[in-house]
């Protein structure tokens, strides 16, 4: 075997290399914008109430009740997102069938970041369900149901 030869598995390694250097050096990252998601935040919470009401599908006080109950049951601040943005950013994703992608740039954070705080939001709100929702009520069947002739088929026995 040559020298040459021995040097080849060398040269593709060593070229390998540089080509990741220049595609790493020339990349542009996604999110250059100076409005940022707790900028997007703040301008919801200080904006207008109908602005609120259509991006979040609720109203203020609704939202801050939320928030305060999921901070009670665990949600808590991260380094870079607060609590409240995470809900926002839930809320947005559920209220409007967001895409991952989507939210990420209306929030301009990347789309694990969108993801894992969503997860967060969920997994409270899972915990909170069986405190929060209930069988219904099958001894008293409200009169305004019992009385309409519309849903008297479902409350037939039949043995």
């Amino acid at each position: 075997m040559s020298d040459s030869d021995e040097d080849f598995p060398l040269f593709i390694v060593v070229l390998e290399y540089l080509i990741k250097k220049v595609r790493a050096a020339s990349r542009v990252p996604k999110n250059v914008s100076a409005f940022t998601g707790r900028n997007r935040m703040l301008e919801l919470l200080h904006g207008h109430d109908e602005q609120f009401v259509e991006v979040l599908r609720l109203n203020k006080e609704c939202f801050y009740r939320l928030c305060s109950l999921l901070r009670e049951n665990g949600l808590q601040d991260t380094r870079s997102i607060s609590a409240q943005e995470q809900v926002m950013m839930f809320l947005t994703i559920v209220g409007h069938c967001d895409s991952n992608r989507r939210s990420g740039y209306e929030w301009r954070h990347s789309g694990e970041t969108v993801s894992r705080h969503f997860n967060n939001v969920c997994s409270v709100l899972v915990s909170l369900a069986p405190h929060l929702i209930g069988p219904p009520d099958f001894v008293h069947i409200p009169s305004v149901i019992e009385n309409n002739p519309y849903y008297s088929p479902y409350f037939q026995v039949r043995i």
